[in-house]
């Protein structure tokens, strides 16, 4: 089973992602959490071998690709790290952290055709359910104990505002896609154990 956590930056998905890799677990379920990150586990992805920087140097230098290029590299990242790992195993949970949903609307933002976004995020496998964690920009500012370019319209300066502007962008966009793909709002507004409550309650009425 396929499940994918979205939202903005800040929206409390890897929170989520945690809590209901534990819940799972508890159950005697097998879980596996998925990030593009995972590109850097060269003993799994031996052909991503090739990328010697660390993750907040391999951070900085994304930030710094221009056009189509850095969301093909963000999109393939994602891709490599599912290709091995037979999603449609109905005994497996697999998490997707983030999965396409947020670079996607961010690399529209930043001058990618949006038609060209959604043709490409179609070759990756379609999630079973798909959260979206809606949050305000400032709620999620304030949850955030640092910030990155990326998250604030590429400006090096890390300015709080921008960070406000960008996010608000990248909500429109998400509560357009959350309406057009039929993924599952939910307040990140309430408390952590409410918004896991309404998750679990979510994913036993899928599996019933």
């Amino acid at each position: 089973m396929l499940i994918a956590f979205a939202g903005c930056d800040g929206s409390g998905k890897s929170t989520q992602i945690k809590r209901i890799q534990k819940w799972l677990e508890n159950r005697g379920d097998k879980v596996l959490v998925l990030n593009r990150w995972d590109i850097f586990n060269t003993s799994k992805f031996p052909e991503c071998r090739f990328i010697s920087a660390n993750i907040d140097d391999l951070r900085v230098c994304i930030n710094e690709m221009e056009g189509i290029s850095r969301a093909m590299f963000l999109f393939w990242s994602i891709s490599i790290t599912l290709q091995k790992n037979n999603l449609y195993d109905p005994n497996t949970y697999y998490l997707l952290d983030s999965y396409w949903m947020k670079h996607g609307a961010v690399e529209i933002e930043y001058g990618c055709e949006p038609h060209w976004i959604e043709s490409t995020i179609s070759c990756l496998p379609y999630p079973d359910i798909t959260f979206y964690f809606d949050v305000t920009p400032e709620v999620a500012l304030s949850r955030k104990s640092q910030l990155n370019a990326y998250e604030c319209g590429r400006n090096p300066e890390l300015d709080p505002k921008d960070f406000i502007i960008h996010q608000t962008k990248i909500r429109k966009r998400l509560h357009e896609w959350s309406k057009k793909f039929g993924w599952i709002c939910i307040s990140s507004l309430q408390n952590p154990d409410v918004i896991t409550e309404e998750v679990q309650r979510y994913i036993i009425n899928f599996i019933a």
